[in-house]
């Protein structure tokens, strides 16, 4: 065999090879790569969904919780508060108990029901209402950092502009 029959079987030896090879590239290992890739991007879509709908259930439970405090601070009585300086809100026993339960199943801290807990159990101040409302935040991850600080106005006891005030 001369050089040129050489050269010639070595040419198309990597031609035959490479033809080989993009067909089993492009027809039995790039098809199962693919499927692999769409597995996955359906599964992190399904575990985003999953985690956006856990992360809404949380955010209506801990809205829940701050509107529960709010009616629960507005009927106690406080020292130097006058009677009719804060307006009563109704709350009702079955507004907080699925309060609760959903707090108990959505939140990753117990920091947000124990000072809900506290608001309906303990003799407190009105304006525990900063401490839930930093809760909340952090149990949404809207930040560490507490972020209302106003304690002397933190509770708001009623407005002027309140229609139930100008009956």
């Amino acid at each position: 065999m001369n050089l040129k029959e050489l050269l010639i079987v070595i040419g198309l030896s990597i031609t035959f090879a490479g033809v080989i090879n993009t067909a089993f590239y492009q027809f039995w290992y790039l098809p199962k790569v693919n499927l692999k890739f769409r597995e996955l991007e359906v599964k992190f879509k399904h575990d985003e969904l999953i985690n956006q709908e856990r992360w809404q259930l949380k955010r209506l439970a801990c809205l829940q919780a701050l509107k529960i405090a709010d009616g629960i601070l507005s009927n106690y009585k406080y020292p130097n508060v006058k009677t009719g300086d804060i307006l009563p809100q109704e709350v009702t026993t079955e507004e907080v108990r699925l309060c609760f339960n959903e707090l108990a199943c959505t939140c990753d801290s117990t920091e947000v029901i124990e000072i809900l807990k506290k608001i309906l159990y303990d003799s407190v101040r009105p304006d525990i209402i900063v401490d839930l409302r930093n809760a909340v935040r952090r149990e949404l991850a809207f930040g560490k950092a507490d972020f209302d600080k106003d304690r002397k106005n933190a509770f708001v006891g009623r407005i002027g502009a309140d229609p139930k005030l100008k009956k």
